[in-house]
């Protein structure tokens, strides 16, 4: 046994540079690894649908909540009710009555949003002066309460495709 333990420390002696660049390099891929994880949760995008509804504005808006870059793979709209499926929400919107026509809207499939950065889906200013303003604003809210907004995104690391699926339901507490 003495033997033994004496062998194994003019082993250690000897070698103990290599003993040391063995762990150094141990070290190293465990930090490599973890600043890797780091890097990664520190540029993950959240995507979020906010919906407006105001007595002058209606608006769909595509938001980028978290800390880096969104990149859509692809977006749809569901009307829940008919099961109608389209590429653009404006396609699901009424005829304006009274010539009036839409602030905003995008039939754009893809987008890539900074951190914090906003995208107008769909948007609507009344117009005070028409006596259509109103009942284009209903028309409106009743088109959008049956639709469901799906979106594939992902970061810039491309590996994992989030899931972002929104129902615009809140417009349609005008009908209740």
């Amino acid at each position: 046994m003495k033997e033994t333990l004496e062998s194994a420390l003019n082993f250690l002696g000897k070698n103990m540079e290599a003993i040391i660049a063995i762990c150094a390099l141990f070290v190293a891929w465990v930090t490599y690894k973890s600043s890797q994880k780091h890097n990664y949760l520190s540029v993950k995008p959240i995507g979020y649908i906010l919906p407006k509804d105001f007595e002058d504005n209606i608006c769909v808006i595509l938001q980028n909540k978290g800390t880096g870059p969104l990149i859509t793979k692809s977006i749809k709209y569901v009307n829940e009710l008919t099961g109608e499926e389209k590429k653009h929400l404006i396609d699901f919107m009424p005829v304006l009555l009274d010539q009036e026509t839409w602030s905003n809207f995008s039939k754009a499939q893809k987008y890539i949003l900074a951190p914090n950065e906003d995208k107008i889906l769909l948007e609507y200013n009344r117009n005070i002066k028409s006596h259509f303003s109103e009942r284009n604003q209903m028309a409106i809210r009743e088109a959008l309460k049956d639709i469901k907004i799906i979106i594939t995104y992902s970061g810039v690391y491309n590996d994992k495709i989030d899931v972002l699926d929104f129902k615009l339901k809140w417009y349609g507490r005008h009908f209740e």
